[in-house]
């Protein structure tokens, strides 16, 4: 990969907003951003003790699953987001539904709760940040392959980010102003892929059987911190990574395509 500060702007003055700031890729990318010099208006359930007395964070506790109320999320420090706006939107919280399970052993409550977390709660916020006459100009959704090839057992996942790439897909097209980075993460070490690599259901799906055992190979899994700072490299400057405003890529396969490409052949 190329150096992440020759893609992106000057840091100084710019916000972000990140979702699901506590642990895994959000707070990786929490603490990216502001050793760049970016604010960082990050929300959770719980509190990212490691930022809170850094002076460029802004937290703000909040449940996404409580979709009705997300117009709360945007009082106390996060006050000014409506009006101010932010640079760059990370809607990235997501939960998985307790899978691997079987598709009718999922009650519609809890289709319900991960569509809210990891669909729905996207919607809200996007609407209220979209009225700010200071629009973001890019915004990353943290979508899966599970939401592109449907495994048994991921029912509730899938479902949702099959669905949050159609959010990401439509608000393209129809705010052409914005760069929609809908990025499938992979083969991330987090809490909630290790849940599904790791269930002692696996034995019941031979797929995720499969995707365990590549989870155990060395080097396969990489660090969350590893994966923010693809993140940032790929949005800096998407067009060429050949990543498109809307269109779902797999990091994996990106980052793949783009070392090939930067590939030196040697003189004949």
């Amino acid at each position: 990969m190329g150096s992440t500060e020759r893609n992106l702007p000057p840091a100084a003055g710019k916000r972000v907003l990140i979702t699901g700031v506590s642990s895994g890729i959000g707070e990786a990318l929490a603490e990216l951003h502001l050793r760049h010099g970016y604010t960082v208006f990050g929300t959770s359930r719980r509190e990212p003790y490691r930022f809170m007395t850094h002076p460029n964070f802004r937290f703000r506790p909040f449940d996404l699953s409580k979709t009705a109320d997300i117009g709360e999320l945007f009082k106390g420090p996060f006050a000014e987001i409506p009006s101010r706006g932010v640079d760059v939107l990370f809607l990235n919280a997501g939960v998985s539904g307790n899978v691997p399970a079987r598709g009718e052993e999922f009650s519609l409550a809890e289709v319900q709760h991960v569509l809210n977390v990891n669909v729905l709660a996207n919607k809200a916020i996007l609407d209220l940040i979209l009225t700010s006459t200071h629009r973001p100009a890019t915004c990353v959704l943290s979508a899966s392959m599970a939401g592109v090839r449907f495994r048994a057992g991921t029912l509730t996942y899938s479902l949702s980010k099959a669905a949050l790439a159609a959010l990401g897909g439509v608000y393209a097209e129809e705010n052409p102003d914005i760069f929609f980075a809908v990025l499938g993460l992979c083969n991330v070490d987090t809490g909630l892929s290790r849940q599904v690599s790791f269930s002692q259901r696996i034995a019941d799906f031979p797929d995720l059987q499969a995707l365990q055992q590549r989870a155990l190979a060395p080097g396969y899994m990489i660090s969350a911190a590893q994966r923010a700072e693809d993140i940032r490299e790929v949005i800096g400057s998407p067009a060429d990574y050949g990543v498109k405003s809307g269109v779902f890529v797999d990091m994996r396969t990106v980052l793949t395509r783009q070392a090939k490409a930067s590939e030196v052949l040697p003189q004949t």
